[in-house]
């Protein structure tokens, strides 16, 4: 089974001899989560030993560095910002591709606090600091470089460049190509219905894989293109897990059972609180994992024992008022994994 690597190996025909297609927007979505030179630098000049420690990684750079493809792309206007105090993380780069046209990719999730934290702010809160910051991003880039562009980005990368895309003014919003959301989550319901999102939802490709969970977070209009995963699960989320052939997608019809359950009992959980309960489970919940003085989900992951005795006691210190509402969610959440059950079972 092959994936973005053989892809990679694969496809060496430039742009010109090969039109860009929704596997390029995966490469260079990805490409976003590495660290990049202030400076324009072509692909094939990347030192390969700052990358990353990572084998997988390291691979996938190698293969992107010394591709007929890719080599020659030129990458600038490099940021990263990650704010604490106002629950910011946020990363973007360009790509200016030969065949005159560019990449702006947006990073998705680190495994900083911060960064999930935004992430779940998505419930209550639009526009989040990150998408602010790349709908500023794409204007900037934009007035500077008069190319007409596609916007992607993987998990929330792909979140930001829908809204992004979806806020341009419309003299910049005409030269948009196309835009990828990469198994990015989806938005508050409220946002579907905004002429900025009808006016520019043709142009929106999401790819999800069958068992997604990430990508559909929330609500989405759009069409998505449901593609097969060497992985099950909340693992399918990992691209490396996409599966290629003959340089595309591996494409489904439906999404799996378990998704539908999920995505069904998730939206439905959320329909149930207000905006002010959705905010006050959410910064609840990360006051109590913010107790632990560690600062990434790797770190609480592996160090959860020794830390359970801080998280217990953040709990009990929590006021009388968020114990309430983290009871009340999670009896909605349980009531809407009840309610939707039926969904898993087969029909006879």
């Amino acid at each position: 089974m092959k994936n973005f690597l053989d892809y990679l190996q694969d496809n060496n025909k430039t742009f010109k001899e090969s039109s860009f297609n929704s596997i390029d927007s995966l490469i260079l979505a990805y490409l976003s989560y590495f660290h990049f030179p202030n400076t324009l630098t072509r692909l094939k000049d990347l030192d390969i030993s700052k990358t990353t420690k990572v084998e997988k990684n390291r691979e996938f750079i190698k293969r992107v560095i010394t591709s007929n493809r890719y080599k020659d792309i030129e990458s600038c206007f490099y940021v990263e910002d990650t704010n604490d105090l106002i629950e910011k993380q946020f990363s973007a780069v360009t790509f200016l591709l030969p065949n005159n046209t560019m990449y702006i990719s947006f990073r998705g999730t680190d495994s900083t606090l911060t960064g999930w934290k935004e992430d779940f702010n998505m419930a209550f809160m639009l526009p989040v600091p990150a998408q602010k910051e790349a709908l500023n991003y794409v204007e900037k880039v934009t007035k500077l470089i008069p190319r007409k562009f596609y916007i992607g980005g993987h998990s929330k990368g792909g979140n930001l460049a829908v809204y992004a895309g979806c806020n341009l003014s419309n003299n910049l919003s005409t030269r948009i190509i196309k835009i990828y959301s990469h198994d990015g989550p989806g938005f508050i319901k409220e946002f579907l219905t905004t002429s900025n999102y009808q006016n520019i939802k043709d142009k929106i490709e999401k790819i999800v894989p069958s068992s997604s969970i990430i990508g559909m977070l929330l609500y989405t209009n759009e069409n998505y293109k449901i593609i097969k995963s060497s992985a099950r699960g909340i693992l399918e989320h990992d691209p490396f897990s996409w599966l290629v052939e003959d340089n595309n997608f591996i494409i489904l019809k439906d999404l799996s059972d378990g998704t539908i359950y999920t995505n069904k009992v998730i939206n439905d959980f959320l329909s149930s609180l207000s905006k002010k309960e959705r905010e006050i489970f959410i910064d609840s919940l990360f006051t109590v994992l913010k107790s632990t003085g560690l600062t990434t989900l790797d770190e609480i992951s592996k160090n959860f024992i020794s830390k359970l005795p801080n998280i217990l006691i953040a709990i009990y210190k929590l006021d009388d008022v968020n114990k309430k509402y983290i009871l009340k969610t999670i009896k909605s959440l349980i009531k809407s994994c009840l309610t939707n059950l039926s969904l898993l079972m087969p029909l006879d």
